[in-house]
């Protein structure tokens, strides 16, 4: 159906755009249609020695997306949850099968917990309306996270999902991976896996992929004649890579062959994984010299993010924010009760009776599965958003020792290959190294979750100042008020946080004084070695080039460093900041327009 209408509004788009047009634009647009058939066409190829804008942008290590729109996602998302049982096996599929057991439970506690609504008197709407809002939140951002792998079949086994093209990507990554470190020790040979790297690899098959996989290993280590697996032996043995025989469920069919041929032909030809750089290493003190590629050195920075502490402290926050929401309710019903003057005179029975009720079942039957949705839906929630912190954090950990590289003692004290930018090969192995450093990691998964938390932040605001304007005087009277309290002021201490490692990690990878500072040491090369001034001169101009574009490029669409939709920071000054600025003005007296003011 929207095949159909996208074709009627090109239809009409070309007949309204007939009207325009003069004899002499009809005959051209006729002219330049016929001559690309008889114009004479032969052989070519894309020269690898050369860099594109988007080596320097990032475009080039590119990363897995949705297969829909936002839009339709989240109305998939919306009726995935709400028809939750019917979607039951789907669920298994994107999650497990312990984890939709667990949600499935929850989402029966909540339409228990709705029937009983309308029967206990003393049950607030926030009560009820909270975990039903927060289980359609989580399912739909859950939705748009697992958007790539849409298109699987939950029927499809382990071994039969190889052919499968995210499956497929993983057992490609392993990590050939396994291979680059075999011709990077002494050449090409012939390897045969051992049953442990087997399981390993099946096991990894296994799994479903996503966008937090890092799918850059295959483009980046196989050439096109890699590609192709053969035919099974009569041992069923499938090879795809020189020097490397994998069990045979890693076979592709012809489609997808050919399909991988045509793409990594290309990528062969672009990417530079091929390029090395004299790099210096230190073993045990000893200073070293080897030639890496942007893969090798990417790894080994690899390995030192994941051996840094993560702390504690925001995963400790959103325990004490849910213990908060969840003992809430308890907290206002018993405020509103209590008479401070006969405090000292009531027994522990009695303020339990305040705080939840005299004695009912249907009353403690809601108020057992209100409370234990709101601890499982709004933990699940602080932990994504823990999730989403320590991403960012390890974001900044890779621009930190990439920062590192140029420099002979920070490079030593990291563990990490050093060079200068010398030459123009290093420079262009320096810009490659960092363009793909900043795609590693989960990238739109955790751009889904921040979203979601910058546009609830968003609607809590919105929904406060509308209170505020409303009730002023009865603000506080109200459970939902102070919940949203708390919600708000949760995900602003979250978004702060998120917005500072945002703004030191785009620092971190924008920070010119490297290449000034490379330009310097030309410049005391050419003092020490007037025959290689030419050179150097050269040398120095891509310096300044590369400065230059780098400035040009890093101005991505950011608040405080976030990147965010402009769709989102429009909707933040249009309707938040109106918000804020009628209660600065009904409180101060005079008209103040806040989303008038330029960030």
């Amino acid at each position: 159906h929207n095949h159909k209408t996208m074709a009627r509004i090109a239809w009409y788009q070309e007949k309204i755009g007939a009207y325009d047009q003069q004899v002499w634009e009809k005959s051209l647009e006729q002219a330049e249609l016929n001559g690309m058939d008889c114009k004479p066409k032969r052989s070519g190829h894309v020269k690898p020695d050369l860099i594109d804008v988007d080596l320097v942008r990032g475009s080039t290590f590119g990363k897995a997306k949705p297969d829909s729109p936002w839009t339709a996602l989240t109305r998939k998302g919306l009726v995935r949850v709400l028809l939750f049982p019917f979607f039951f096996q789907w669920w298994i599929q994107v999650t497990s099968r312990s984890i939709s057991t667990c949600i499935l439970v929850l989402y029966f506690m909540q339409v228990a917990a709705a029937m009983l609504y309308v029967e206990v008197p003393a049950a607030s709407a926030s009560e009820q309306l909270g975990p039903m809002c927060l289980m359609l939140l989580l399912g739909t951002v859950h939705c748009q996270i697992v958007s790539t792998e849409s298109n699987r079949s939950p029927s499809v086994s382990p071994v039969s999902s190889s052919s499968t093209s995210p499956a497929r990507r993983r057992r490609y990554g392993s990590y050939f991976l396994l291979f680059a470190q075999e011709e990077s020790s002494g050449g090409a040979k012939d390897t045969k896996v051992n049953p442990r790297e087997v399981e390993h690899l099946r096991t990894e098959g296994s799994r479903p992929a996503s966008d937090t996989d890092d799918t850059m290993w295959e483009d980046l280590l196989q050439g096109p004649d890699s590609a192709s697996t053969g035919s099974s032996d009569s041992e069923g043995e499938g090879r795809y890579c020189p020097g490397l025989t994998l069990p045979p469920s890693t076979t592709l069919s012809s489609d997808d062959e050919n399909l991988q041929q045509g793409q990594l032909s290309w990528l062969q030809a672009c990417h530079p994984s091929r390029d090395r750089v004299s790099a210096i290493i230190w073993e045990q003190g000893e200073c070293k010299k080897a030639d890496m590629s942007v893969l090798e050195i990417s790894g080994i920075i690899l390995t030192r993010v994941k051996v840094v502490e993560q702390g504690m402290g925001y995963l400790a926050l959103g325990g004490l924010v849910t213990a908060t929401l969840v003992l809430l309710p308890f907290g206002f019903r018993l405020a509103q009760r209590l008479d401070m003057t006969r405090l000292s005179s009531l027994s522990p029975a009695e303020l339990a009776v305040m705080a939840v009720g005299p004695p009912d079942a249907k009353t403690y039957a809601f108020l057992f599965i209100t409370t234990m949705e709101r601890l499982c839906l709004t933990g699940l929630f602080f932990f994504m958003m823990c999730v989403a912190e320590r991403t960012y954090k390890q974001r900044l950990v890779f621009a930190k020792l990439f920062n590192h590289i140029t420099s002979a003692r920070k490079a030593k004290k990291s563990e990490i290959p050093h060079f200068r930018l010398k030459n123009v090969q290093n420079i262009k192995m320096w810009l490659s190294l960092r363009s793909f450093l900043k795609r590693r990691g989960p990238q739109r998964s955790v751009d889904v979750i921040v979203s979601s938390i910058f546009l609830l932040a968003l609607s809590i605001a919105f929904i406060l100042c509308t209170q505020l304007l409303n009730s002023h005087h009865t603000f506080l009277d109200s459970e939902t008020n102070w919940e949203l309290m708390v919600w708000g002021s949760s995900l602003i201490l979250f978004l702060l946080r998120l917005a500072t490692l945002g703004s030191e990690t785009n620092c971190k990878y924008s920070n010119v004084s490297v290449l000034l500072t490379e330009q310097i040491n030309l410049y005391l090369k050419m003092e020490k070695k007037p025959n290689k001034k030419e050179n150097l001169n050269i040398v120095n101009n891509v310096l300044k080039l590369a400065t230059k574009l780098m400035k040009e490029l890093d101005t991505p669409f950011r608040l405080l460093g976030l990147t965010v939709n402009p769709l989102i920071y429009n909707i933040t000054r249009v309707v938040i900041l109106s918000a804020v600025s009628a209660v600065v003005s009904d409180l101060l007296g005079f008209n103040i327009r806040l989303w008038k003011i330029k960030p």
